[in-house]
């Protein structure tokens, strides 16, 4: 119980220092994202994000020069939140293709299918997968997770994620042959 109580102190300490570094330098901080992702209005989605990642993971306190390290930390949140994206839509796009779903050429994950055809196409592929795999493929092609936080959020560990991930796609790659 006492182990509890330690962790969310610890939590709060972490969330009282991140709301207080945004209160400091969220300007900065949103400018950054605005000239990285070269888009306005994915900004309050990064901004939010980027504050919930400096809760999880606060700035060290060996740094000096917060500015400088913020700097470098937005642009690496941004670059790879791009990077999660593009991989999601291709990843969406595929098995669109692989269960005949209609998909046109541009636009990102959201406007390769309707959102409920993304729902569904990730259903009926879920439907032909065990209870363990099917979580693994909606966390990692519906949310967009990695396997590290899919590992996080099931329980296991990564290995094991990459195994029902693949297991799956092995599954669904023969019940489409047989279709």
């Amino acid at each position: 119980m006492a182990r509890l109580h330690e962790e969310i102190a610890s939590d709060d300490v972490a969330l009282e220092a991140a709301a207080a570094l945004v209160a400091q330098h969220g300007r900065y901080i949103r400018a950054i994202i605005r000239f990285q992702a070269k888009n306005e209005f994915l900004e309050e989605d990064l901004f939010q994000e980027f504050f919930l990642l400096l809760v999880a993971k606060p700035i060290p306190s060996n740094v000096y020069n917060i500015k400088s390290y913020l700097y470098r930390a937005v642009t690496h949140f941004v670059v790879e939140w791009g990077r999660r994206q593009a991989r999601y839509d291709r990843c969406l796009k595929k098995y669109a293709e692989e269960f005949r779903f209609p998909v046109h050429s541009r636009g990102s994950a959201s406007a390769l299918l309707g959102g409920d055809d993304v729902d569904a196409a990730i259903r009926r592929a879920a439907g032909q997968l065990r209870r363990r795999e099917a979580e693994a493929f909606r966390l990692r092609y519906r949310h967009n997770f990695s396997v590290a936080e899919i590992a996080r959020e099931m329980g296991v560990d990564r290995r094991t994620v990459s195994h029902y991930l693949s297991a799956g796609l092995k599954r669904l790659r023969r019940v489409r042959a047989i279709e």
